[in-house]
């Protein structure tokens, strides 16, 4: 339906986080016009029209889609233009990876801030907030590596696998491999790109990162 628009509207009087409908329709390279609610403005930030908060002032938002619609109709070219600075705005802001490795670092500075306070009325120990910073930094790490092996970066990818030895759950470093093994694979079901054990274990990359891992680390 995205496909056969010219122009994406949406007057939602409330919006959660910014909206899904408004990052598909910005991925699609649709211009935008919609209102001031909730998440909106902050997804579409500056590439499309902001309506006013039609809680606010429903009228004046009526008014403002009018002259908003009537504009875009006689100027595809402008359309054009906004829907491409949607797009773009899209393809920046509106990624998994980028999503996922932001989370991570907020997690990590949650974890490792200087407030000695902050868990003070959480049921955990210190030793369980350790615990689990070394699982998360051990997460991260992985899911790097993965990211950087779907994008051909063997170097990079060689990197946070050595780097998440030092946080590894596991005794031996033969456990720790098989766990990546898994996770590789795990994570490129998620991205419906299946990818099986033995596919990756026999590729040229995984190789090379084991001859340079396994022949350079030790663990007591």
């Amino acid at each position: 339906w995205l496909d056969a628009c010219d122009i994406f509207v949406l007057t939602s009087l409330a919006e959660a986080a910014p909206s899904f409908a408004i990052m598909e329709a910005m991925a699609k390279g649709l211009p935008i016009v919609a209102s001031a609610a909730g998440g909106i403005p902050e997804g579409l930030g500056d590439t499309g029209k902001l309506l006013s908060d039609p809680n606010i002032n429903p009228e004046k938002t009526v008014l403002d889609l009018v002259e908003t619609l009537q504009e875009w109709v006689i100027n595809p070219e402008l359309r054009d233009q906004i829907g491409a600075a949607s797009k773009q705005r899209a393809e920046q802001l509106f990624k998994e990876d980028r999503m996922l490795k932001q989370t991570l670092e907020i997690i990590q500075i949650a974890l490792t801030s200087s407030q000695e306070n902050q868990f003070n009325n959480l049921p955990f120990t210190q030793a369980d907030i350790n615990h689990f910073n070394h699982r998360l930094e051990y997460a991260s790490l992985l899911w790097n590596a993965w990211y950087h092996y779907t994008q051909n970066n063997v170097s990079l990818m060689v990197h946070y696998l050595e780097q998440s030895l030092k946080y590894s759950p596991f005794e031996f470093v033969t456990e720790t491999v098989l766990d990546w093994v898994n996770d590789f694979v795990r994570l490129s079901s998620y991205k419906q790109s299946p990818l099986d054990a033995a596919t990756l274990s026999q590729s040229p990359e995984w190789q090379y990162a084991m001859a340079r891992i396994l022949g350079i680390v030790s663990r007591s």
